[in-house]
C-alpha cells in the first residue's frame, strides 16, 4: 500500500485529502509483474517508477519528451492490465477538513488519524473481498506498505484489527510491515494507483473525466474503492462516536455481508 501526500510544506501542513492505495493479488502474479516492471525500468534507464515525477517529467524523468512519458506509462499499465481479474486495485480517500469538522475528538481517537482511517479501510476491503469470493479458509493476506511517518501506528492498528473479537475477519489477516520501493517493486505499482486515485478525487471536484490510466484498468482489473466523504462521515458519526473499541481500531464495514450481525 502507498500513501499519497501532495504536500511539500513539512510536517505541520495537513493535506486536505489523504489517499491510501495499492493492489491485491497472489505471489505468482506479483512475480510476473515484478520481472516485467523491472525490465521496463531498465529499458528506459530509471531506478524506479515515481508517479509524481513521471507526470511532471522531473527527477529521473527530467528532459523526457511527452511521447516517451506516455509510452513508458502505457507499458507499465499494460503489465497490470495483463493480469486481468487476478489483480485488484484498492484505494481509500478521506477529506481531512470534513473529518475534523464532523467527527468529534472521541470518534477520531477510535478511527485514528486520517491516514490510519484510510489504511484500515483498505485492509477491511481486502478481508471482505476474500470472504465474499469464498477464498479457502486457510488463505490469508500480508500487507507491505511504504515507509512513512504513520508506519508504526499502521502496523499496530493492523494487529489490533487482526486480534479484535469484534472484527470477525481477522482470520484473513497474516502480517503487516513497512518497506521501501528499493526492496519491494509492488510498492511502485501502489504508487501508481494512489496517485491516480488522488487525481480522480480532485479532478471529479472540477468536473473533469476519469484519467485514461485509471479508466484502462477499470475494464480489465478488479477495483475496490471507497471514499470517506462528507456523506460517509455523517453516516459514520453516531456509530463511531458511540463505539466501544481501542484507539485506531474502528473498522468501517463497507457493505452488508453474510457474516455481519444484522442487529449491529
Amino acid at each position: 500500500m502507498m500513501f499519497y501526500d501532495p504536500s511539500s510544506k513539512g510536517e505541520k501542513y495537513i493535506p486536505q485529502t489523504y489517499i491510501v492505495g495499492g493492489f491485491f493479488s497472489n505471489e505468482n502474479v506479483w512475480e510476473n509483474i515484478e520481472q516485467r516492471w523491472k525490465a521496463e525500468n531498465n529499458r528506459v534507464g530509471v531506478t524506479r517508477f515515481h508517479a509524481t515525477h513521471v507526470n511532471a517529467r522531473s527527477g529521473e524523468f527530467e528532459g523526457w519528451s511527452k511521447e516517451k512519458q506516455i509510452e513508458y506509462s502505457k507499458n507499465l499499465i499494460q503489465i497490470l492490465r495483463d493480469q486481468g481479474r487476478d489483480l485488484h486495485a484498492l484505494s481509500c480517500g478521506i477529506w481531512a477538513s470534513d473529518y475534523y469538522r464532523i467527527i468529534n475528538e472521541y470518534g477520531r481517537r477510535k478511527m485514528g488519524h486520517p491516514y490510519i482511517s484510510c489504511f484500515n479501510s483498505c485492509v477491511a476491503l481486502i478481508a471482505q473481498e476474500m470472504e465474499v469470493r469464498n477464498f479457502p479458509p486457510e488463505h490469508k493476506f500480508a500487507v507491505i506498505m511504504d515507509r512513512n511517518q504513520f508506519e508504526n501506528e499502521a502496523v499496530e492498528s493492523f494487529y489490533k484489527m487482526k486480534d479484535s473479537t469484534d472484527w470477525t475477519l481477522g482470520c484473513r489477516m497474516a502480517t503487516c510491515a513497512p518497506g521501501s520501493t528499493e526492496d519491494f517493486t509492488p510498492l511502485e505499482c501502489a504508487d501508481l494507483i494512489a496517485y491516480e486515485t488522488f487525481r480522480l478525487v480532485h479532478d471529479k471536484s472540477t468536473g473533469d473525466s476519469v484519467r485514461k490510466a485509471l479508466s484502462l484498468m477499470f475494464s480489465t482489473n478488479g477495483f475496490l474503492g471507497h471514499a470517506l466523504d462528507t456523506d460517509a462521515l455523517r453516516s459514520l458519526k453516531e456509530p463511531l462516536e458511540n463505539a466501544v473499541c481501542a484507539d485506531n481500531s474502528f473498522v468501517v464495514r463497507h457493505a452488508p455481508l453474510p457474516f455481519d450481525n444484522p442487529t449491529e
